[in-house]
């Protein structure tokens, strides 16, 4: 269903530019200030998550981003740093976490991680890293519960799904007027816990949760939404991941169920798009993601991969290459010289972030509160909602707006 194929040419020009920015060089325009010439330090920051797989489609943006930002920083005579993108592919399950960490912290020119992209795998990983004192930086991982874990080096770039889920329960009550809301999830740690958040602020504004089943991926979901329909239910929320999502709106639909479907940011894909097809009409998707960024960020990134419709996490990414950038110059200008050094001076520099002086991204401005979660007074600024019809999904705008009518 993943259509493997077309993300070969993808990787290749991934493995390319990977090749590019791998060698050390002595470049003008350094340091000294006599047009002399300065060593530029070699790195490597991995980036975890599923670099293949029927789930790539959720982080293969966001690393395709960072490539093109560290090739920009790498590039750059006056940046004092070769900076390496390594692949740590898990597929993104946790149990194939073990080997690619183990990598990661064994190459001595780790300075960071970019990730991981789930929350299964950041709490297989989390330790690890921590331990090892690797800033391991999430551009995707949206578990509440992350925060939890006393991770000294782990940060989040994004809102959590306590952020994503209420005011997507908020818009299913306050501006779909769903009065009866049934509730599915997939059984994964993302789509439970992002269904029970919506379940729960579906109820506190007046709502009906009417029904609830957890279901295990798979290809017939009749059964289910005949127990959708037979509850009364003027709308549905689907906790999951794009391929069931595109299922369970396209047999929804065949069967005559027409009532509103909502989904959150595992659902933004391409894949939802092609699957659904001519079926794709009152859906609606929640994010924590800007799919179009600022700037010239959304038409450089498409010029470098044009296979990418619906690059999801692309803008993010993008902005975690830049934070590990700005902290890796930090270090070097502080007098780091090897990637231990550049390790700590990353973590300093990350948090040194402020609301008042935050780093200014393509997708948001970034600064990390005291839990490292991504800093922000109106929670509802950091997420956005998508409508979609047949063949594409487009922004209606940041929560807060949407929700304000």
């Amino acid at each position: 269903m993943r259509k493997p194929i077309r993300y070969l040419g993808i990787l290749s020009a991934v493995a390319l530019l990977a090749a590019a920015c791998n060698n050390s060089s002595d470049t003008g325009g350094g340091g000294d200030g006599g047009g002399g010439t300065t060593k530029k330090i070699d790195v490597t920051v991995y980036g975890q998550g599923a670099w293949t797989g029927d789930y790539n489609y959720l982080v293969l943006s966001s690393f395709q981003a960072a490539e093109l930002h560290f090739q920009e920083l790498s590039d750059d005579p006056d940046f004092p740093a070769n900076i390496t993108l390594e692949q740590a592919d898990t597929q993104g399950d946790p149990e194939q976490a073990a080997g690619p960490v183990e990598t990661a912290v064994g190459d001595p020119n780790t300075v960071a991680i970019i990730g991981p992209g789930f929350s299964g795998e950041s709490e297989a990983s989390g330790d690890t890293y921590n331990e090892a004192a690797i800033p391991f930086i999430t551009q995707s991982a949206t578990n509440p519960g992350l925060a939890d874990k006393g991770w000294d080096y782990w940060y989040r770039t994004i809102a959590n799904d306590d952020d994503q889920g209420t005011p997507a329960g908020e818009y299913i009550v306050n501006t779909l007027g769903a009065q009866n809301v049934y509730v599915l999830d997939d059984k994964s740690t993302y789509g439970q816990g992002l269904a029970d958040v919506v379940a729960s602020v579906v109820e506190d504004n007046g709502g009906s949760v009417v029904g609830d089943d957890s279901i295990e991926p798979t290809e017939d979901y009749s059964s289910a939404l005949s127990d959708v329909e037979s509850s009364g239910a003027d709308a549905l929320f689907y906790g999951g991941y794009d391929a069931q999502t595109g299922l369970i709106i396209q047999q929804a639909r065949d069967a005559g169920l027409d009532i509103p479907i909502v989904s959150g940011d595992g659902s933004v894909s391409s894949t939802l798009v092609d699957l659904a097809g001519d079926s794709l009409t009152d859906v609606y998707l929640t994010c924590p993601c800007n799919l179009e960024g600022a700037g010239d960020f959304l038409t450089e990134y498409q010029a470098a991969y044009s296979g990418s419709e619906v690059p999801i996490y692309a803008a993010e990414g993008y902005d975690v290459a830049g934070l590990i950038g700005e902290g890796i110059k930090a270090a070097i200008d502080g007098g780091a010289t090897d990637p231990v050094d550049i390790r700590e001076g990353i973590k300093t520099y990350l948090d040194g972030l402020t609301e008042d002086a935050p780093y200014e991204g393509v997708a948001k401005t970034i600064a990390f509160d005291e839990n490292h979660e991504l800093a922000g007074e109106n929670r509802t600024d950091l997420i956005f909602l998508y409508e979609t019809s047949p063949g594409s999904i487009s922004l209606l705008g940041s929560a807060t707006d949407v929700l304000a009518g």
